[in-house]
């Protein structure tokens, strides 16, 4: 069956050394981006052209009538939080190839008609090339962030997302005197599910900020789109304002967790006991760590549970071309992995060194 035609969501995690950088193809021939670090191992952006851009729907813009005229292939790009390792080759998002229809970031533009502020908080980051890049891609954008606008004439059974975050100026409240950790809670975090199937990118987002996500206290957002036919009253401006959306919380008790990208690298400083209090089992079947490399000796260790039976239910995945149980896969020695969610049984993982081998299941 060709990709067009698949009714399957396909997750690419990309080796990058030292950061994120993830594309995902949802069953609606959809592009999303999440993250964009770059490394010396491999390049997302020149990958993502050559081997899954031209496969994609042209997704229309919204708005003006000019507007709606242009086609994109990537609806949404998310980027979490503006750390290097997370952004270092965001800039190509302002060429034409990949130009999103939807730019998710956190940002330091002024709140629209007197709005609930969310501006960063840019002194407490150190300045670069790459913050200069990330500045230039929301420039012209307008605000609220939001999640794709649910379209009746595009619909798959159980497809749905959201993003959550804590809005900048609380972050500054939750890490007063730590740059860092500042950075990592302004995370935006991604929650997407296929049927049984699901996975939650939560950026480096630190326990503090995860915790008043979860709990949905003052300064939490939400936008949320469910791609079902039987589109439920109610609804319509959960793609762009905060409201009645379904909680991360109630999501992950209901349906609990697939696949877990854990926070910051998998680094125990960001391990948070109360997301897994949340997950409905107590763990996700399999972790996810991007690789991470020590900089300074603060910068701790990776959490071990993520590691072990503590941590994950366990999954039979694809390791260089053999089947074995893991509770978590890395990206680390230069493995690309790839996720495939039809929604029901077992959901098929892969890693290799050799991105060509996992080609053939996602781009055939």
């Amino acid at each position: 069956m060709s990709w067009a035609k698949s009714c399957c969501t396909y997750v690419w995690f990309f080796p990058v050394g030292r950061g994120n950088a993830a594309f995902m193809r949802t069953a609606l021939n959809q592009g999303f981006l999440l993250d964009l670090g770059g490394g010396d191992l491999e390049d997302p952006p020149s990958f993502i052209k050559k081997h899954f851009l031209s496969r994609l729907d042209d997704y229309p813009s919204k708005g003006k009538e000019e507007d709606r005229k242009k086609r994109h292939k990537i609806a949404q790009a998310v980027l979490s939080h503006p750390h290097h390792d997370h952004i270092a080759s965001c800039g190509c998002l302002r060429e034409d190839d990949f130009y999103p229809v939807l730019l998710t970031c956190p940002h330091d533009k002024e709140p629209p008609d007197r709005e609930t502020d969310e501006r960063l908080n840019w002194t407490r980051f150190e300045a670069s090339k790459a913050h200069d890049a990330y500045r230039a891609l929301y420039k012209p954008r307008k605000l609220p962030l939001q999640t794709i606008e649910f379209d009746s004439s595009r619909t798959v059974p159980n497809l749905e997302y959201g993003v959550y975050y804590v809005r900048p100026p609380i972050c500054d409240n939750l890490h007063p005197k730590d740059d860092t950790k500042y950075g990592n809670s302004t995370s935006i975090a991604l929650y997407f599910r296929q049927g049984k199937h699901s996975i939650l990118f939560p950026g480096d987002l630190t326990p503090e900020a995860m915790s008043r996500i979860l709990d949905e206290k003052d300064g939490a957002e939400k936008r949320f789109t469910r791609f079902v036919r039987n589109h439920n009253g109610g609804s319509e401006d959960w793609h762009r304002r905060t409201g009645n959306q379904p909680s991360l919380e109630s999501l992950l008790q209901e349906h609990g967790l697939t696949i877990l990208v854990a926070p910051h690298h998998g680094l125990e400083s960001c391990f948070s006991d109360e997301l897994y209090a949340a997950i409905g089992g107590g763990k996700p079947r399999l972790v996810v760590l991007s690789e991470r490399r020590k900089k300074h000796d603060g910068d701790g260790s990776t959490h071990a549970k993520y590691q072990c039976s503590d941590g994950a239910s366990g999954l039979r995945i694809w390791i260089e071309g053999k089947e074995e149980k893991r509770f978590s896969v890395s990206t680390k020695n230069g493995h690309h992995i790839l996720a495939v969610f039809d929604g029901s049984g077992r959901p098929a993982v892969y890693a290799s060194k050799k991105p060509e081998e996992l080609l053939e299941i996602a781009a055939p």
